[in-house]
């Protein structure tokens, strides 16, 4: 795997497998199947054969990536195609990458671990759930992966997981949330002087070291509060605020609106 991946596993924290489903589609040659989009993001590998989706060809071992709101579909080649569907629930942290795809986001099977994780997934999908689970989400964090690296346009963050001296900083930060970090630590992880660093990572993120933090604290925050068993003010402390109060305050600042709406 590329490096950076654990940044982006991090990001996915809020995108799981729904309900651990996947379900195996075969077609006939030249057979249109409509791909369901009734989850949050719904991946649908091919097994074999060759299909089009969206206007695209895809062959054995590539991905379709299908968000909500797309009509989206299938058409198989000359010799038929198999197909595994599964979907994916999203929380808040889940929004970063999901707003940064298209309706259908193809990806070729050009990386060689998305098409064994495929493989792998397609013999073991009917073993134990806690397996096929990992397997589901760890193929859609090689897929994504796979993604981003090929465009040219790309998120900030995104960009910044291969420099030598913001991606250090950004797998720091997503570690541990909750530290006190000054411009100072997060420049020492790099290598950099403070200035330097400071400059480096907004060229390439878009905007400054801590303001990164406030939002990233604030987006886990969000998939917290979704869980009502966990109060806010231990909400507040995950994310790095002494206390409720001044938490849900720097949260409706970042938001617009207080946790309890959130969590309502």
């Amino acid at each position: 795997m590329l490096r950076g991946v654990t940044v982006l596993e991090t990001l996915l924290r809020g995108i799981r497998t729904h309900e651990g489903a996947v379900l195996r589609v075969r077609l006939d040659a030249g057979e249109v199947y409509p791909v369901p989009v009734g989850s949050p993001l719904v991946l649908c590998g091919v097994v074999s054969g060759e299909v089009v989706v969206a206007g695209e060809p895809l062959a054995a071992g590539g991905v379709a990536m299908v968000q909500p709101g797309a009509t989206v579909t299938v058409r198989a080649g000359g010799a038929g195609a198999a197909l595994l569907v599964c979907g994916y629930r999203s929380r808040g942290s889940g929004i970063r990458l999901t707003s940064a795809l298209p309706p259908a986001a193809v990806v070729p099977p050009d990386e060689p671990d998305c098409v064994t994780l495929l493989e792998l997934l397609e013999r073991g999908c009917d073993g134990p759930a806690v397996v096929r689970d990992r397997l589901l989400d760890w193929l859609l964090t090689c897929t994504l992966h796979a993604w981003f690296a090929a465009r040219a346009e790309r998120p900030g963050w995104f960009a910044a997981l291969a420099d030598p001296v913001v991606g250090p900083a950004l797998e720091a930060l997503h570690a541990e949330p909750a530290r006190r970090w000054t411009v100072e630590d997060l420049a020492v992880r790099g290598g950099a002087g403070r200035a330097a660093f400071a400059k480096r990572f907004r060229e390439l993120v878009g905007v400054a070291p801590l303001s990164y933090l406030r939002s990233w604290r604030m987006t886990l925050a969000t998939e917290y509060l979704a869980d009502p068993q966990v109060t806010v003010g231990a909400v507040a402390r995950r994310v790095g605020y002494a206390d409720a109060f001044t938490f849900s305050a720097a949260f409706k600042r970042e938001r617009g609106v207080a946790p309890s709406t959130v969590r309502a």
